[in-house]
């Protein structure tokens, strides 16, 4: 095995470290601009694991996919995100519906439970297993975040964590789907974020903030 080959065996099972840190360090986040730096930050950890599956398995459909995600997760979707908290003008605290202190414990709770889940399932499938928890972990972030915050834009980011998440769990067990699905995956990524972004404009100009708690008070 020559040196970039070890390289990539390394980066794909290392990185599931720094994947477990953004999910604490997401949990611990006060600011929508520090949250979507995170993602992005997590997106381009995904890229380097899809580039180094595309180079031991000698992939040309996973190297255009790592272009995509580092495009579109990487750079343009924060960028949208960072621009939309511009336009929203609406304060930068995330406002969570529970203490970060909390927060972090529960995301210590959920990387501890990912571990136990496929650990039986890594070892029969010989799937790496640091890999499979973390995406796991990422899966079940991304839900708490869209459950437990109370700004759309946080929201959105979660959403955008559990697709990470459900991108890694592909990657790890499958080496990644095929190129015309990844791309409709990404496409309905794109429109979703457009429709979310679009409504989180008509909530600020209807009700003259973003918090969704307060929506309740309109079921009848």
């Amino acid at each position: 095995m020559d040196l970039v080959q070890l390289a990539a065996g390394k980066t794909f099972s290392s990185s599931a470290v720094f994947l477990l840190l953004t999910v604490l360090l997401l949990a611990a986040a006060r600011r929508v601009s520090t949250a979507i730096i995170l993602f992005s930050l997590q997106s381009a950890i995904i890229t380097a694991q899809v580039m180094a599956t595309a180079y031991t398995e000698k992939s040309a459909e996973a190297w255009v996919v790592a272009a995509m995600v580092f495009a579109l997760k990487v750079v343009a979707i924060p960028s949208a995100l960072l621009w939309l908290v511009e336009r929203l003008k609406s304060p930068r605290a995330i406002q969570p519906s529970i203490s970060s202190a909390k927060a972090v414990f529960v995301a210590a709770l959920m990387i501890l439970l990912s571990y136990t889940v496929v650990q039986p399932y890594a070892r029969e499938s010989r799937v790496p297993e640091d890999a499979l928890a973390a995406a796991v972990a990422l899966i079940l972030t991304g839900a708490f975040l869209m459950v437990s915050q109370r700004k759309a834009i946080m929201q959105i980011v979660g959403l955008l964590v559990l697709e990470n998440g459900i991108f890694l769990a592909a990657l790890t067990t499958t080496f990644g789907m095929p190129l015309v699905i990844e791309i409709g995956v990404f496409f309905d990524l794109l429109m979703g974020i457009f429709i979310m972004g679009v409504f989180a404009f008509r909530i600020r100009d209807t009700f003259e903030h973003l918090d969704v708690t307060k929506l309740r008070r309109l079921r009848g």
